[in-house]
């Protein structure tokens, strides 16, 4: 198929409008504003199809939005539902039988005491410790001439011409004639048991050694001296027993006692505060002790107290005892225990969640 061909159409501008070809400048200024003129209208005319375009296309949107908008939304919710079963049974049962029986028949305890006790004693090494004050220096410290009815202020009370402290520490009166034994100032205690007697001042109390039974204690205001018996079947002599109870003491460094009556020979510790009298198989450790003081009152008292140290010949130390038990115990103990728990939970809970949401734009 062949397209017709169009033939252009001739129009005549009318013959005012042509231009004169004259050759001149005046020709050149028509032409060039008459082509000035062409280009603005082409320009406009172009600018007013770009806005026809733009205002037809805006008319159409407008045209598809005038209508009326519809929207539906529908939500549907359903009610939620759980559902969860949980069981537990719990059945605890105990039973605990529990039967004892005991049966002693026939005890007998037969035993004799011939009172054999053994102690052993630590030897404590100690400095000497000093005497409290003696005014007179007379050998008495001014607490002990108190004890003894002496003048503090007088080294011999009695005019003898003996010292107070030597008096004392002799057996003799120290403020008067004859033994010191004879006076009211001191006392004789005698221990039928272990065999000895000794003097001690009589205001003091005796009371028997609550960390020794086979002790005595002598004491006054804290201050006290005491008297215990200790077995020596190797009867070894006083010094070598002292030094096997104090092995870093030099034998050189003790010093040998005795009694007034010289029947015991003994040792006196370092610190001068124990005596060690042996006499057969047997110790007897006569120790002052000052408690917590750190000065001693009442040693010239102690010195008395160990030089006037006696053992009887014969010792009274027989104990003997039967004893005889039957015991018969018959014991039975029958303890039943029955513990049931029976523990049941049961939990249904249903989840059963359904949504359904619709949305619908409509324009019209």
């Amino acid at each position: 198929m062949t397209d017709k061909v169009k033939k252009p159409k001739i129009h005549t501008m009318p013959e005012k409008f042509y231009i004169e070809e004259k050759g001149g400048k005046e020709g050149k200024n028509t032409f060039l504003i008459l082509a000035i003129i062409i280009l603005v209208v082409v320009i406009l005319g172009g600018g007013a199809f770009l806005v026809m375009q733009r205002l037809n296309q805006s008319n159409e949107i407008d045209n598809e939005n005038l209508g009326i908008l519809v929207n539906v939304e529908t939500n549907t919710n359903t009610t939620n539902t759980n559902v969860s079963t949980n069981i537990n049974a719990n059945v605890n049962t105990n039973a605990n039988t529990n039967v004892n029986t005991n049966v002693n028949i026939g005890n007998i305890n037969l035993f004799a005491n011939m009172n054999a006790n053994t102690n052993t004693t630590a030897i404590n090494v100690n400095a000497p410790i000093p005497s409290s004050q003696d005014t007179d220096s007379d050998g008495l410290t001014d607490v002990e001439e108190g004890l003894f009815g002496t003048n503090v202020s007088l080294p011999d009370s009695d005019n003898d011409s003996y010292t107070d402290g030597q008096e004392v520490i002799s057996g003799y009166n120290p403020n008067g004639s004859g033994k010191l034994e004879s006076s009211a100032k001191v006392q004789l205690y005698t221990s039928d048991q272990e065999g000895y007697n000794l003097l001690y001042p009589a205001a003091w109390a005796v009371a028997d050694d609550p960390q020794n039974t086979r002790g005595k204690i002598f004491t006054t205001s804290g201050e006290f001296v005491s008297v215990s018996v200790q077995e020596n079947p190797a009867r070894l002599s006083a010094r070598d027993w002292y030094l096997t109870k104090s092995p870093g003491v030099s034998s050189a460094s003790i010093v040998s006692v005795s009694n007034w009556d010289k029947t015991l020979a003994g040792v006196q510790s370092v610190d001068g505060l124990t005596i060690y009298y042996t006499k057969g198989d047997k110790v007897y450790i006569i120790s002052y002790n000052t408690n917590i003081l750190s000065q001693a009152n009442f040693k010239s008292t102690f010195t008395m107290m160990y030089k006037s140290f006696k053992t009887s010949s014969t010792t009274i130390n027989t104990n003997t005892g039967t004893n005889m038990n039957a015991n018969t115990n018959t014991n039975s103990n029958r303890n039943t225990n029955t513990n049931s728990n029976n523990n049941a939970n049961s939990n249904s809970n249903a989840n059963l969640n359904s949504n359904t949401n619709s949305n619908t734009n409509t324009y019209l």
